[in-house]
């Protein structure tokens, strides 16, 4: 499996349309726009690599695995370009030395969230509070929509608990798989 390393990715402005550089001062979007090909109407075709992956770069962890970079924020992170299916790579795993390392196994229950924790968690996958909250919005049962606004507007004084009604029906209606949100919500707890 080729795994390239694009370098880490900080932003040159924080105000207006923020753009990102690497330490090779090589501008995101430019190198973004040479690796992929796109239709006349601007949809995404392919890539140069199956796999995309933004990583933290104190620890190695990968936060978030996409089949077109494009979808990539890579504020403050470290952007490979893997070739390999993105069903291969999943958020959690490590990204040292070259290669990458199964997902660190999680013995002890996951720790609650604070807001904060949960909301930058999503964030990190590009979701922002406002976008699950129109979801929520599009749920037709009444009862259960009322329910899930409550919930996520004012969560229990301990905080957002993992395996919650709530927050798993938040992780089912986004569609994110049981295993990438828990490695994000323990990354988000870290926060």
């Amino acid at each position: 499996m080729e795994i390239v390393n694009f370098g880490l990715f900080k932003p040159l402005n924080d105000t207006g349309i923020v753009f990102y550089e690497n330490e090779y001062q090589q501008d995101w979007y430019d190198l973004r726009k040479g690796l992929t090909n796109w239709t006349d109407q601007g949809e995404f075709v392919d890539a140069v690599y199956g796999a995309w992956a933004l990583v933290h770069p104190e620890d190695g962890v990968i936060t978030n695995v996409e089949h077109d970079p494009s979808r990539l924020v890579p504020h403050n992170k470290i952007v490979i370009g893997i070739d390999a299916s993105p069903s291969e790579v999943t958020p959690g795993m490590i990204f040292k030395e070259g290669a990458l390392l199964p997902a660190v196994p999680v013995d002890e229950p996951l720790p609650n969230l604070s807001p904060r924790q949960l909301w930058l968690g999503a964030l990190e996958i590009n979701l922002t509070k406002a976008q699950v909250m129109a979801q929520i919005g599009t749920i037709a049962d009444a009862k259960l929509r009322a329910t899930l606004e409550i919930e996520m507007t004012e969560p229990p004084l301990e905080g957002f608990v993992r395996d919650s009604f709530a927050v798993e029906r938040l992780r089912e209606l986004m569609g994110i798989p049981s295993d990438q949100f828990d490695a994000l919500w323990l990354w988000a707890g870290t926060l």
